[in-house]
């Protein structure tokens, strides 16, 4: 009892001390438990480079600010795992993954990030890289001796704007020869350049170009983000594009298909500039209209994901000059 009773002052002040540190409100945590953010939406991609693919995320409307993002990225179908790529501050809401490979597809998603703590993933998207034309390309009016009016994307080792001698190698061409005053962009198998077996005066093919999905209100291709697959019409999908018909005062941009001989599909981003208000400038046989370009050289890759398109088949092709 004796030794009890000295030890009872230590033991109290001890457990005063105990009771003192357990009520101290003026301190965080030694090991803080941070709360679950809500996942990132509306997850979108697009190609910056052969290499370079850019994403964008709408960030969490509710539950806890983040305090920054995890992209998540693998390659469909590879070997080598799942990558990851911080990204600080949650105000930021884009960010660039760099160091893939041209051809190659991959499966995006992003997570909000609350200390150490991850949120659900957001929705996912498939991408590619894809390469981007140098610069802009002036298509010049059916009239100039010395200037093409037509773009192969595809016929060499990058864009090249080239003459109607070499009109077999057309994707798309700036046409003022069907209508002067009705100028277009077009299929090159849906203009004058070409006769109704779809042939240029040299007796070159007109190559088979569908045009799909269009975008309005861009300034230039990197305010082209998608989510889904670049589609193009299975069947009738030549067109022409008139340019006065296209409202608005920004740029304009579509997707289109090249089909090649062996039923494969090159797919490209094509954007038309307007300039003071509209798309053509100059005049006479010195008119043109300038195009940029995001292209995939691997075929049937339509950026989003690579799959094999719906087999095409024999393709009729109807013999109708577009409507002047």
């Amino acid at each position: 009892m004796t030794n009890f009773l000295r030890k009872l002052p230590a033991m109290m002040f001890a457990m005063i001390a105990l009771t003192i540190v357990g009520c101290n409100t003026n301190e965080d945590p030694v090991d803080p438990t941070n709360e679950k953010p809500n996942a990132p939406t509306e997850l979108m991609a697009r190609s910056v480079s052969e290499t370079q693919v850019a994403l964008k995320w709408t960030a969490p409307t509710s539950g806890p600010t983040p305090t920054g993002y995890l992209i998540m990225y693998s390659e469909v179908g590879g070997s080598t795992g799942t990558q990851e790529i911080s990204v600080s501050g949650g105000s930021t809401t884009s960010a660039t993954v760099p160091g893939l490979t041209e051809g190659k597809v991959y499966e995006f998603m992003v997570h909000a990030v609350n200390g150490t703590v991850e949120s659900d993933a957001s929705n996912k998207v498939n991408w590619a890289p894809a390469r981007r034309g140098t610069g802009a390309y002036r298509l010049y009016s059916s009239n100039s001796s010395t200037n093409g009016s037509g773009l192969a994307i595809f016929s060499g080792s990058a864009p090249s704007v080239q003459l109607i001698a070499n009109g077999g190698q057309w994707d798309i061409c700036f046409d003022d020869k069907t209508n002067p005053s009705d100028p277009r962009i077009a299929s090159p198998g849906q203009t004058q350049y070409v006769d109704n077996n779809f042939q240029f005066p040299n007796g070159q093919d007109a190559r088979v170009v569908y045009w799909g999905k269009q975008y309005t209100g861009i300034t230039s291709l990197d305010d082209i983000y998608d989510t889904d697959a670049l589609t193009i019409p299975a069947a009738d999908g030549e067109k022409f594009w008139s340019l006065n018909s296209i409202g608005g005062t920004s740029n304009w941009g579509s997707v289109i298909g090249v089909k090649n001989a062996d039923n494969t599909v090159n797919f490209a981003k094509v954007l038309v500039k307007r300039t003071g208000g509209t798309f053509v400038q100059g005049s006479g046989a010195g008119a043109y209209i300038e195009v940029e370009v995001s292209y995939q050289t691997m075929k049937d890759v339509p950026y989003a994901l690579k799959q094999k398109m719906e087999q095409w088949g024999q393709q009729v092709r109807t013999p109708v000059r577009a409507n002047d």
